[in-house]
């Protein structure tokens, strides 16, 4: 499995949490056609004071119907996984237990590359978290409404390409 550093993915998204989005091609079917299955990425995560926010936050899905459609290789060997359907989360400060139910329902493609490394695009309403180990701008923990695109090293380093739209603070939510 491939993994890529950000969000998430997030949310990212849709799906990504502690940093970290998945996606196989070997996902892809052999007929030539996509595999669509459940995106099972949203799953309860905390992120560690300093991580995203000055405090500790936890997370957890309230619905999660998301689902990853993955495309057979492409001549470059790039893989495209679309990550569409459902997902709400509900967002604790775990210090004062004040938390946020929020729809980040995407959607994303994710391309991965042969190198190891990877471009997202996100639409739509969906995290973006950006650890202090990111490059420029983080730390963040950001709703991002509209659109935005990452690009991310082998290692799994993420670059935040291009951002717009319009940004809800998280960690100022939950001050």
């Amino acid at each position: 499995m491939r993994r890529l550093g950000v969000i998430v993915v997030l949310g990212t998204l849709l799906g990504m949490f502690g940093g970290v989005l998945t996606a196989s091609p070997a996902l892809a079917s052999a007929s030539g056609k996509p595999t669509r299955v459940p995106f099972p990425d949203a799953e309860t995560f905390d992120l560690a004071a300093g991580m995203a926010c000055s405090f500790e936050v936890a997370a957890q899905p309230v619905i999660n119907k998301e689902f990853t459609k993955t495309f057979p290789p492409e001549p470059n060997g790039d893989v495209v996984v679309l990550i569409n359907g459902r997902l709400v989360e509900q967002v604790t400060n775990v210090s004062t237990g004040k938390s946020i139910t929020v729809n980040i329902s995407g959607p994303a493609t994710e391309v991965l590359h042969s190198d190891g490394s990877a471009t997202l695009t996100v639409r739509g309403s969906s995290f973006l978290i950006l650890f202090p180990t990111d490059i420029t701008p983080g730390p963040a923990f950001l709703i991002n409404t509209g659109r935005y695109v990452a690009t991310f090293n082998a290692a799994g380093q993420a670059t935040l390409i291009s951002q717009s739209g319009t940004q809800f603070d998280v960690c100022a939510a939950l001050s």
